[in-house]
C-alpha cells in the first residue's frame, strides 16, 4: 500500500483492461483506473525499433486484437451528452498486433504477440469512430506493426452527445500520453513484450490527420518520440501555433483525387510548407473516406502506408524502394516528393 501511494504520488500509475472482443467491431468502454506520465519523463529514443522480414506487406501474419484502458489524471473531460464533465480522461483503445497464423480478416482477441513490432498510433476523424478504419488498421497490424486506435473521448461516435471538432489539441496531448502509457517503465508487461523499443509512428484521417500532424510538426503540442507520421486527407490547420523545423519527422500525406471534405489542395500546400523529407500521394477518384474505407483503394493506401513506416521506424532501404514503387502504382500516384 505504501508502495502503492508512493507511485500515485509521482503519477506513474497506469491503469489496463484486456478482454475478449467480437472481432472488428465491438468497442469496451473504458473503466480502468490510471494516472498520467508526462511525456518528457521519457527521453526520445534514437534507435531504431527492430524490425524483421518475418513479417511484412508481403508476408502478412494473422492479427490478435486486444481492448485496452488508460486514463490521464492530469486532464479533464468536457461533459457530452449524458455524461457529466469528468476530472480525468480516459481513453478506450483497441490495439492490434501480429500473431501466428495465416493471414484472415478475422481477427484473434488477446493472441500471444508474434515478436516486438513497432507502435503506430492512429487518430480518427471527426464525428466516426475507429472502428470504420478497421480494415485499414488490421492491414497494418498484419504487415508488421502494433496499431492501437484510442476513441476519442469529444469526437467518437462511441460516445453519446454532439461531437466537439474543437478539441484536437487534447487528442494531440491524448497521443503523447498513450505513448508513454504504452513504452514507459510502467507499461503493463503485456505490451513491453508486444512492442519494439524505439521510436514510434503517428497516422490519422482528416481531423485525425490534423491531429497527427499536431503531434509531429506543431511545437506546442510535437512529441520528439515520433518519427514518421502519415496523414491521410488532412487539412493545415495549426490552431494558432506554427509547424515544421529542420529536424522534424518525415510525412507521408495521402489525399484522394475527389475529396469532398478537405480538397486536395489542402495536402498540397501542407507538403509544399514542409522543409524536411516528405511525399504526396494521390488516391485516383477517391473521395473523402473512400481512399481509407473503400475495398479498390484502401489495401493499396495500408500498403504504402506500411512500406513508408518500414522505411522510415526501421531505415530499410527495400522499402524504400518498395514505398515509392507502391506510391506509382494504380490506383496510386506520386504528386510530389522532396527531401
Amino acid at each position: 500500500m505504501v508502495a502503492l501511494l508512493a507511485l500515485a504520488a509521482l503519477g506513474l500509475i497506469i491503469g489496463l483492461r484486456m478482454g475478449s472482443r467480437v472481432p472488428r467491431s465491438a468497442v469496451a468502454a473504458p473503466d480502468g483506473a490510471a494516472m498520467s506520465v508526462a511525456p518528457d519523463v521519457i527521453p526520445p529514443s534514437t534507435t531504431p525499433p527492430t524490425i524483421t522480414d518475418f513479417v511484412s506487406p508481403d508476408a502478412p501474419l494473422a492479427v490478435g486484437v486486444s481492448v485496452m484502458s488508460f486514463t490521464d489524471l492530469t486532464r479533464t473531460t468536457p461533459s457530452r451528452g449524458d455524461r457529466e464533465t469528468l476530472m480525468t480522461r480516459p481513453l478506450t483503445v483497441t490495439v492490434r498486433y501480429p500473431t501466428a497464423g495465416m493471414p484472415s480478416e478475422e481477427e484473434i482477441p488477446d493472441a500471444p504477440a508474434f515478436e516486438p513490432a513497432p507502435l503506430i498510433l492512429f487518430a480518427h476523424g471527426f464525428d466516426i469512430s475507429s472502428q470504420r478504419y478497421s480494415a485499414l488498421l488490421h492491414d497494418l497490424a498484419a504487415s508488421g506493426f502494433v496499431v492501437a486506435a484510442p476513441e476519442f473521448p469529444m469526437s467518437s461516435t462511441v460516445f453519446d452527445g454532439d461531437p466537439d471538432e474543437y478539441d484536437i489539441p487534447e487528442q494531440a496531448r491524448d497521443l503523447s500520453f498513450l505513448i508513454t502509457a504504452m513504452t514507459g517503465p510502467n507499461a503493463p508487461p503485456e505490451l513491453a513484450a508486444m512492442i519494439a523499443p524505439g521510436p514510434v509512428g503517428l497516422v490519422g484521417h482528416s481531423d485525425g490527420a490534423v491531429t497527427v500532424l499536431l503531434a509531429g510538426y506543431a511545437p506546442r503540442y510535437a512529441d520528439s518520440r515520433v518519427a514518421a507520421v502519415a496523414a491521410l486527407s488532412g487539412d493545415f490547420d495549426t490552431f494558432g501555433g506554427e509547424w515544421f523545423t529542420t529536424s522534424d519527422p518525415p510525412l507521408l500525406a495521402v489525399h484522394g483525387e475527389y475529396d469532398e471534405i478537405n480538397p486536395f489542395e489542402s495536402s498540397e500546400m501542407l507538403v509544399g510548407n514542409d522543409p524536411g523529407p516528405a511525399m504526396l500521394v494521390g488516391v485516383e477518384g477517391a473521395s473523402h473516406l473512400g481512399s481509407v474505407t473503400n475495398s479498390e483503394t484502401e489495401p493499396a493506401v495500408a500498403r504504402l502506408i506500411a512500406f513508408n513506416f518500414r522505411w522510415r521506424l526501421g531505415g530499410s532501404v527495400e522499402a524504400m524502394k518498395q514505398t515509392y514503387a507502391t506510391a506509382s502504382t494504380s490506383p496510386l500516384q506520386v504528386v510530389s516528393s522532396h527531401g
